[in-house]
């Protein structure tokens, strides 16, 4: 069964780390045992649509409730579903962004999530309904860098337009 069939189908019931040889990665666990396994979040974004991420914090919140992750793939993905749905804006990546240059961004359309990262690996993730600090310097740079989309649509055309408008807007 493809991906796509999987994600219409079969809600995410469970996750973990799975380790194969040397590499770790995360299986997501289906409803009826259905799984995928993803090395990277960037992949999990590419496959996930937004009821799926919903799906995955809630998951990762419960799991550490009570405890610390403790393997870097575990805290990998507390930190970017953290940064995700909780975003901190004293934490040091969003301070950072003002120097951000060499800008990748790429928008993952099937759950609607933004991805800004640079060459020396600051990457921030956003998800494209909240509102996000990002300084006018980084809106601009991410104006004039290529955004990648599968294919033109909507949120695109609507995530530029809001970009551009707060760029344009006059400091406070």
């Amino acid at each position: 069964m493809n991906v796509e069939a999987l994600q219409t189908k079969y809600p995410i019931i469970d996750w973990e780390i799975y380790t194969e040889g040397t590499r770790k990665y995360y299986k997501i666990i289906r409803v009826g045992n259905n799984t995928e396994v993803h090395h990277f979040f960037n992949d999990i974004l590419k496959a996930f649509d937004g009821d799926d991420l919903v799906m995955m914090w809630s998951l990762v919140k419960e799991n550490f409730k009570s405890a610390e992750p403790t393997d870097d793939k575990e805290r990998e993905i507390w930190v970017k579903l953290k940064g995700l749905f909780e975003p901190d804006t004293d934490d040091e990546l969003w301070k950072l962004q003002k120097h951000i240059h060499d800008l990748t961004w790429k928008l993952y359309d099937s759950c609607e999530v933004h991805h800004v990262s640079i060459e020396k690996g600051i990457y921030i993730h956003m998800l494209v309904e909240k509102e996000y600090p990002l300084s006018r310097g980084t809106l601009t740079l991410m104006l004039v860098a290529k955004l990648l989309v599968e294919q033109d649509n909507e949120m695109s055309r609507e995530l530029l337009r809001k970009i551009f408008m707060q760029a344009e807007r006059p400091r406070r």
